[in-house]
């Protein structure tokens, strides 16, 4: 089975600077630009990808780590890398979503739908989209598509609600977060969705993040 040791040539103890070192050899000998034919770059691009994957992941203690247990209990290597890698991007989007920055957050989520797709992160890059303003109505479609595919998950009602409160649909945003209160009713963030609809109109990011009293 190739796994990212195998890939670099390294045995599963090496240490990092061994690793850093048999990484920078590869990547100089196997750099595209060193092939003429498109044949030769074709094979020479999937080895370089494969080679700077495979230290991407080993480079970092965490992730290295994460994939050491992956191969103790049989998880295909790629697949869990591609897992913690849309884990990492989802976090990170969250931040920048709570640092008013939906364009960034955009990206992040595209990256974790596209490395391990799920109804969660779908849901918060509908709703990072509808915040860009730009793209509002694809933003709304997967907002839906993602209570589709899971009607249960009050998360995704409550960032539906959002998303309507976000463009001034008072009444569908209402709609949304009652519609969570029927799967969790005890739901905070529907809670407070709910009262924020009756105080005075603020800016919206203001009201949702206390940056204005």
């Amino acid at each position: 089975m190739e796994t990212y040791y195998s890939v670099l040539g390294v045995s599963a103890n090496a240490p990092a600077e061994e690793i850093k070192r048999v990484y920078r050899r590869l990547a100089q000998r196997c750099h595209p630009d060193h092939f003429q034919d498109a044949e030769g770059k074709k094979k020479a691009n999937a080895q370089f990808s494969k080679i700077t994957e495979s230290y991407r992941v080993l480079s970092d203690e965490k992730l290295r780590a994460e994939y050491d247990k992956s191969l103790e209990s049989g998880i295909k290597p790629k697949d869990k890398a591609k897992e913690t890698q849309a884990q990492n991007a989802f976090r990170r989007a969250i931040a920048f979503l709570k640092q008013n920055d939906p364009w960034r957050a955009v990206n992040l989520l595209r990256i974790a739908c596209r490395y391990h797709p799920q109804p969660l992160y779908l849901s918060y890059l509908g709703l990072a989209l509808v915040y860009t303003k730009q793209y509002q109505q694809e933003g709304f479609e997967k907002l839906r598509a993602a209570i589709k595919q899971v009607m249960f998950n009050p998360i995704l009602h409550v960032n539906l609600g959002l998303a309507h409160e976000f463009k001034g649909n008072k009444s569908e945003a209402l709609e949304a977060y009652y519609e969570t209160l029927n799967w969790d009713k005890n739901n905070r963030a529907a809670k407070v969705g709910i009262e924020r609809l009756q105080v005075k109109k603020k800016g919206f990011f203001a009201k949702l993040f206390g940056g204005e009293k």
